[in-house]
Formats: C-alpha cells, sequence, structure tokens
C-alpha cells in the first residue's frame, strides 16, 4: 500500500495537476521532489538531484491545490521567496540552502 503523501506518476509524465495537503513527495521520471518550502499562497517541491532550473521546482496554489508552475518560473520564483525570506515554513534540506543562498547574493 502506498502512502497517502507520496504520489507516484506515469512514465513521461511531468506533474499532477492536483495534490492532497498531506503530500509530501511527488516521484517522477524526472526523480523525486520533496515538499521543500511554503509560503503564504504556495507550495514548493523540489528534486535536489536536478540541476536544470526548467526541471527542479514544481509549484503549488494552497487555494486548492492545483499546479501553478513545474518550470523555469517556479524555479526563479522559488529563488525570490528564499532571498525575500517570504516563506513561512522550510524542509531541513532547504534551511541549510537557503542559508547558503542568502550569503552568496549578499556578497
Amino acid at each position: 500500500m502506498k502512502s497517502k503523501t507520496t504520489i507516484t506518476m506515469p512514465e513521461f509524465v511531468n506533474s499532477p495537476k492536483t495534490i492532497l495537503p498531506e503530500t509530501r513527495l511527488i516521484c517522477n521520471w524526472n526523480g523525486r521532489f520533496h515538499r521543500a518550502v511554503e509560503t503564504e499562497d504556495f507550495i514548493y517541491f523540489c528534486n535536489y538531484q536536478e540541476g536544470d532550473d526548467n526541471g527542479n521546482v514544481m509549484m503549488y496554489r494552497k487555494s486548492d491545490f492545483s499546479l501553478a508552475s513545474d518550470n523555469f518560473f517556479a524555479s526563479n520564483d522559488l529563488v525570490g521567496v528564499i532571498l525575500d525570506k517570504t516563506y513561512t515554513y522550510l524542509s531541513k534540506s532547504m534551511k541549510h540552502n537557503a542559508k547558503h543562498m542568502q550569503k552568496e547574493y549578499a556578497e
């Protein structure tokens, strides 16, 4: 039995159109996307192994848990959230990443 907190997509399907509020992990052909950052309005899932800004972040609306973006725009928005410190939640991995990003951009 699969956990309700994990969504596994069929081969070559990018991102689920909607998620459950308790979703913690999304698995697809491109890897594992962990629930990493939240703001008042959005939830960001990150693939820590993917370096391409066009495929390393999925962004979901909190209002209806629908997909807002899964490309460069999601990645770019996440960087802004981290730098502006407008997040309400950071995963353990993202706390480490955010600290380094904020330090790098401050210099």
